[in-house]
């Protein structure tokens, strides 16, 4: 419990009986509201590489989850097997020794583990290459050589040293982003992500040969027994079999957008993972016949703002990494505005809404993307920003950004000025993640300073902040209640908390997010890695998006 948690609550009750008597004075400000849980938590925070352990079982990679996870096809039944900060695999491969091999993209490593792991059994994780940001997809040539590619921040093939005794050997550069690929004998077949092909590589003499095109974007390719190639296009869905020889393909099956990789197993079924559903799908080959083995409504929710219905109730609005989406507020019925891949969104992280529009920011993408909250239609997109948190409109027709650098600065709409030039109108705020408007004059901002544990008031002219709250264990996400309160998340203790700008007194609103919020980032990302969203509809109902595990929970005043 942070100690403004007790300076408030010391408004209703002598601070002398909060130390031992803390859940009799929790209980009843917490009872007076109800904690839903709308859209359940799921084990996938976007799956991507997929491999097929001996026993049957299939294992997916993810790269934001940071978790190898273990599911049954037959039961859907889920298990962590490498948990993070370790298991972040973009893709995986059971080794001819047994051993779990994976990418890790961000860390830009390849690591390893014992397939010991597999019996549920602690082992130690071996890196086996560094310094390859953006690492991708891997595999094992016959005779036990092990390749890996880099894509989207690189785009390289290399040879790794599966003891990890010597440094990785780049072959070939440039190729066009060579993704899930396999290696059968001394060929490696795979897709070019940015070209639309298929290729192989002959690893004796290591050139790129394309033999197949006819894809939007093509994200992994493997083989079938008799050396057909499956692959996938991640922009239409299609599951598709090609012929090597000819490039002939024919349509499998067709899914939705946003499918990552594949896995065929030892009796030819074809597995196929879907990031923006946290979707593993089993495929009968000779049929097309798809099962849904396992499947999450968000992916990896992050920020999230409510905007009322011109009738009555609101629409919530989530940047769920991988996909836009709505969710309606009576219903909870969940609706895709655009996909990663399928469409031009970068990997939303937060969700605003100001000047009537929603302004979506990645900073991983570096960007900020506005939309028609009633359409849906993209209205305008500014790029080459330093780390995007947050963005709101100026009352000058600029954004103001919130970035993870603690700056609030102004960008033109149109996307002219170079980073450079986009001059901070507030500086050293301390690894910041949300802002909304103080008041309708648009003088300041809220602001939530996650790192330095604090909610500040920051005049937008670069006078000096103030203080509202502080003593905060890691708060994330900002919002304003009907009665003019803020209301932020704890993501260190997973308590949801509503304060008086003013007077700091404030109420313990709930404590059940424990374990579904704050979801920790990989060494060299923004300690706050996905913003947790948390938003106020029009009957003062709080939503809070779960980043940790993939759920919608709501808080309703009783």
């Amino acid at each position: 419990m942070s100690l403004s948690l007790k300076r408030w609550l010391a408004a209703g009750v002598a601070a002398a009986a909060l130390a031992p008597g803390l859940a009799a004075a929790q209980s009843a400000p917490v009872a007076e509201w109800q904690l839903d849980t709308i859209i359940q938590p799921s084990p996938f925070r976007g799956v991507h590489g997929l491999a097929v352990a001996p026993d049957g079982e299939v294992l997916g990679g993810s790269v934001v989850g940071q978790q190898i996870i273990g599911v049954d096809p037959v039961s859907g039944k889920a298990r962590v097997i490498v948990d993070r900060p370790a298991g972040q695999a973009d893709d995986l491969v059971i080794a001819p020794d047994g051993r779990i091999v994976w990418t890790a993209f961000l860390s830009g490593e390849v690591r390893a583990i014992s397939g010991d792991a597999l019996q549920g059994k602690a082992a130690p994780v071996q890196v086996l290459a560094t310094g390859l940001p953006g690492i991708n997809s891997l595999d094992f040539d016959d005779g036990g050589r092990l390749y890996a590619t880099r894509v989207f921040l690189g785009d390289a093939l290399y040879e790794i040293d599966p003891t990890g005794a010597t440094p990785a050997k780049q072959l070939l550069e440039g190729m066009g982003g060579l993704n899930g690929f396999e290696i059968r004998g001394r060929t490696l077949t795979g897709p070019l992500w940015f070209k639309g092909k298929l290729a192989r590589v002959n690893l004796d003499d290591p050139k790129v040969e394309a033999f197949a095109e006819g894809f939007k974007v093509p994200a992994a390719a493997n083989l079938e027994a008799d050396g057909k190639v499956v692959a996938l296009d991640t922009v239409t869905g299609e599951v598709k079999r090609v012929d090597p020889m000819t490039g002939a393909a024919t349509v499998i099956t067709k899914l939705n957008p946003a499918l990552d990789n594949l896995a065929i197993g030892e009796d030819g079924t074809i597995y196929v993972s879907n990031m923006a559903e946290g979707a593993i799908f089993q495929i009968d080959p000779k049929t097309g016949g798809t099962h849904t083995i396992i499947k999450g409504d968000l992916a990896v929710p992050g920020g999230l703002v409510a905007v009322p219905k011109a009738g009555g109730g609101s629409t919530l609005h989530l940047a769920d990494l991988f996909a836009y989406r709505t969710i309606d507020g009576a219903t909870g019925k969940v609706t895709d505005v655009a996909r990663a891949y399928a469409s031009n969104l970068e990997n939303p992280m937060n969700a605003n809404y100001d000047g009537g529009r929603i302004l979506l920011t990645s900073w991983f993408a570096g960007g900020v993307q506005m939309f028609d909250p009633a359409t849906g239609a993209e209205l305008g997109h500014v790029n080459k920003l330093a780390a995007p948190m947050d963005a709101l409109m100026a009352d000058d027709g600029h954004l103001l950004v919130l970035t993870a650098g603690g700056t609030i600065h102004k960008a033109a709409l149109d996307g002219s000025a170079a980073p450079a030039d986009q001059k901070p109108v507030v500086e050293h705020l301390v690894m910041p993640t949300r802002m909304i408007w103080s008041g309708p004059d648009h003088r300041s901002v809220y602001v939530a300073e996650t790192g330095a544990g604090r909610i500040v008031e920051v005049p937008v002219d670069g006078q000096a902040l103030r203080v509202v709250v502080g003593d905060l264990k890691a708060p994330e996400g900002l919002a304003r209640l009907p009665d003019g309160r803020l209301v932020t998340v704890e993501t260190g203790t997973g308590q949801v908390l509503a304060f008086d700008p003013e007077t700091a007194k404030g109420e313990l609103i709930s404590t059940g997010l424990k374990g579904r919020v704050g979801l920790e980032g990989t060494a060299g990302m923004p300690p706050a890695y996905i913003p947790t969203g948390i938003a106020v509809d029009d009957a003062g109902r709080i939503w809070v998006a779960g980043d940790r595990d993939g759920s919608l929970v709501r808080l309703s005043p009783r």
